[in-house]
């Protein structure tokens, strides 16, 4: 007779460790949110892609992970002079790595939040390191190996 409430004792303590990563509310919480990935230039977020052609003059095309680019510092005006390498949200947070041809190829990663229309906390930085994937910015910004620069984003509507 003991075992029979012992035995309802353990099912509901095992059930209730096993309801997954919800909170007492219901929703996901933000520690348990993962990284999404996006493989299209078009899947960039217009506001960040906004700031990017701020930054460069209006002047701001970059090829699909798939497509080719200007690697060198032979230019074919037919081709873009970057290159999506990494397109990743989680939650409000974008990362973006793109490779930039030219005199010396590089890597350039940018960070940013994104809520409703509004831009904040964007950082970016240039490095020699390949970064194509969440655990090498990960490693390397826990390294301080990748510094990425806080800007201040004012864009005219």
């Amino acid at each position: 007779m003991l075992r029979i409430p012992f035995f309802i004792v353990i099912l509901l303590l095992t059930s209730s460790r096993c309801s997954g990563p919800e909170n007492n509310t219901g929703l996901m919480s933000k520690e348990k949110e993962v990284w999404k990935y996006y493989h299209t230039k078009d899947s960039v977020p217009e506001l960040l892609f906004a700031v990017l052609r701020r930054m460069h003059h209006g002047e701001f095309e970059i090829a699909d992970p798939d497509e080719d680019y200007n690697t060198t510092d032979v230019i074919n005006d037919a081709l873009p002079t970057r290159k999506l390498i990494l397109l990743a949200r989680k939650g409000e947070q974008w990362r973006m790595t793109y490779a930039e041809g030219g005199f010396g190829k590089k890597y350039v990663y940018t960070e940013c939040k994104i809520r409703s229309d509004s831009i904040f906390d964007f950082g970016i930085t240039q490095t020699l390191l390949r970064i194509d994937n969440n655990d090498s910015i990960d490693n390397y910004l826990s390294q301080r190996l990748l510094i990425p620069k806080k800007v201040t984003v004012t864009l005219n509507h």
